[in-house]
């Protein structure tokens, strides 16, 4: 059943690759109400690509931006069948600076064997993959062999802010064996990555106050506290001298490699200059003592200060001395860490500082929960064979740094695993300019997920 529809998909790449070009240039921005009319038509656009696919939709408004929400409805599909839930983001961050683009980032344009547009990646180009598989299926054989819910949200890039209601109140609707998203990279452009493992994650505004306004540093220096010199030397003391936050119990919870998986992961021969560092402009490694590089990314928490903001930052001279002075602290959290404890011991280890009368304003600004699934899962053997079936060549199974928010949502609440298969590269330039997806990506990504329905559709539940 599976050869015809990967000869379809060959046949109409021209016309996949002009829709996809359609849905790049609506700029559905939706950190900026200024794109709101442009969010909307992009959620109607997606919409369409859905019925198309032959699903029941519909656009459920949020208090934000809307949810598209589609089923397959084959009642004659066998019971045991695996009903699988795709999640997608058709949202896109803002495309400034606009200088840095070569073409306009809503102007998508093909060049070198990419195409670039804000979105290209993240996540427009990866959704496309799975919405063409699905109508490929739909064309050739009239239904699909498996089960299919398919939800696309409009606020991804700006906190998902009502989708952990929508899961909530919705549950019924969302019952499956597994979710599928497509929104993480390829280990390199010959070799696909299953991501079984990502971090959580911690996000914090920190603020301390000090005089009601701005003061004349000659009139008042040396004779009160100065917020940004509080401030800096309470959260230079994150660190100690191996690189260890010193929060305490920060570690408590943080589980340990398992020797079998830190072969597995040595075994990928990871080049940490050529993968990771060079390509940034940085000529050695950094972080906590004893770990390797993928050890640090993938498996140990981290501690990171965002931003610094406060008092006069302009060109030349103003000798004040602030009223207040802040920081953005995040926390990328390692399985079995709860962000909720962290965000407990973070604000008691603020606190237990002299700051000489300065007043702390903390802000929570987010949480997510790590998520690892077992390498066991009969989904990730599906997908380890749908990926050979269309490269020749295994998929690496890889943890992830990162970390995305409704992975650990869709765990917590409907008690789903997610399997996370990304067609992105790392040199895709998500979030800044001239983002891209190669279009040999965006065919592979449409031929492995046409081959893992085939794949599922073979599997009992």
């Amino acid at each position: 059943m599976l050869d015809p529809v990967l000869q379809y998909l060959s046949k109409d790449g021209p016309h996949a690759l002009e829709r996809l070009k359609q849905l790049l240039a609506i700029p559905s921005v939706s950190t900026d109400s200024a794109y709101a009319e442009h969010v909307a038509a992009a959620a109607g656009f997606v919409d369409n690509c859905m019925r198309s696919a032959g699903l029941d939709t519909h656009v459920h408004t949020t208090g934000g931006h809307p949810i598209v929400l589609g089923h397959n409805s084959e009642d004659d599909l066998p019971d045991d069948v695996p009903h699988v839930l795709y999640y997608g983001h058709y949202d896109v961050q803002p495309p400034d600076p606009l200088d840095g683009w070569i073409s306009p980032p809503f102007e998508p344009t093909v060049r070198d064997g990419a195409i670039y547009a804000r979105g290209a990646s993240d996540d427009k180009g990866q959704i496309c993959c799975f919405l063409e598989a699905l109508r490929a299926w739909k064309e050739v054989h009239g239904k699909l062999p498996i089960r299919v819910t398919v939800l696309i949200e409009g606020e991804e890039e700006c906190g998902s802010g009502h989708l952990q209601s929508f899961l909530e109140s919705n549950s019924h609707e969302l019952e499956a064996d597994v979710v599928l998203i497509s929104d993480t990279t390829m280990w390199d452009q010959d070799t696909v990555a299953i991501t079984y493992g990502l971090r959580g994650m911690l996000y914090y505004d920190v603020k301390l106050h000090g005089p009601k306004r701005d003061l004349h540093s000659g009139m008042y220096g040396g004779v009160l506290a100065n917020p940004a010199t509080i401030l800096t030397q309470v959260l230079g003391g994150l660190f100690d001298e191996k690189h260890q936050v010193t929060i305490p119990g920060f570690y408590d919870d943080v589980l340990p490699v398992d020797p079998a998986e830190r072969d597995e992961w040595n075994n990928l021969n990871f080049d940490e200059m050529g993968q990771c560092l060079s390509p940034v402009g940085v000529d050695r490694p950094f972080g906590e003592q004893g770990f390797s590089t993928l050890e640090r990314k993938w498996a140990r928490p981290a501690c990171d200060i965002n931003g610094l903001y406060g008092g006069y930052g302009g060109e030349g001279a103003k000798t004040i001395i602030p009223s207040y002075a802040g920081a953005k602290v995040s926390f990328r959290l390692a399985p079995n860490q709860d962000p909720s404890k962290i965000a407990v011991a973070f604000e008691a280890w603020l606190k237990s500082h002299d700051v000489h009368g300065l007043r702390w304003e903390l802000t929570d600004l987010g949480e997510a929960m790590p998520v690892v699934v077992s390498h066991e899962s009969p989904f990730i053997a599906a997908a380890q064979r749908a990926v050979e079936n269309c490269t020749q060549r295994s998929a690496v199974l890889v943890r992830e740094g990162a970390t995305i928010p409704v992975v650990g949502q869709f765990k917590e609440l409907l008690d789903m695993d997610s399997l996370l298969i990304g067609f992105g590269l790392t040199d895709d330039a998500i979030h800044s300019p001239n983002e891209k997806f190669n279009l040999d990506c965006f065919s592979l990504g449409c031929r492995t997920h046409a081959a893992l329905i085939a794949e599922l559709a073979s599997l009992t539940m």
